[in-house]
């Protein structure tokens, strides 16, 4: 690999890096001023104080739920997925243009020039997105633990458009894996496009 192709990849990482920090310090203002507007653990709730057998099984499920988290990205790590993501030539390109090679992946129609290896390398990554589901099954964990431990409507809410969000990724991503599975198949290592 090229040294200017390693450092628009390593342009791209860092780019990813600082909207995902952005996004995690905009949500922790948006519930700081969310708290404090409700009146922060003071939230309404349906009847006071969770009962006892509510509250243990949140906080054992929170529990779980972060466990099963460090597992994930300790399989992640260990399996070589973080690697094969970080050396990703996919890192190089635009978000606009990442969607596009993913589009031609999906419909299995790619367009006249376009990059073989490229092409694969965003199938590739598809089909091996389905460990990512862990990840988001242990969140689900996580905030229906916080759902019973505070036995809150806030939390409860949170908790009810988690799970939407769930249901959606998991969908797609086994319909991108399945998809770019059968690209990869009709495309060979070394076979003619």
């Amino acid at each position: 690999m090229a040294d200017v192709e390693r450092d628009r990849i390593t342009r791209g990482r860092r780019r990813f890096r600082l909207l995902a920090v952005g996004a995690v310090v905009v949500l922790a203002i948006a519930g700081f001023v969310i708290g404090a507007i409700t009146g922060g653990d003071e939230l309404p709730s349906w009847r006071g104080n969770p009962p006892g057998w509510a509250e243990n099984a949140g906080l054992a499920l929170v529990g779980l739920g972060l466990l099963g988290e460090a597992g994930w990205f300790v399989y992640g790590y260990r399996s070589g997925r973080f690697k094969a993501n970080r050396e990703s030539r996919i890192w190089a390109v635009s978000w606009s243009r990442r969607r596009e090679l993913a589009k031609q992946v999906r419909r299995d129609e790619p367009a006249a020039g376009e990059d073989p290896a490229v092409l694969r390398n965003v199938a590739e990554q598809m089909a091996g997105g389905r460990w990512l589901l862990g990840l988001y099954a242990c969140m689900m964990l996580f905030f229906a633990g916080q759902a019973l431990s505070r036995y809150s409507w806030f939390w409860t809410v949170l908790l009810l458009v988690m799970a939407a969000l769930f249901v959606v990724a998991a969908v797609s991503i086994f319909r991108d894996a399945r998809r770019a599975e059968a690209f990869l198949r009709h495309r060979p290592v070394g076979g003619g496009d």
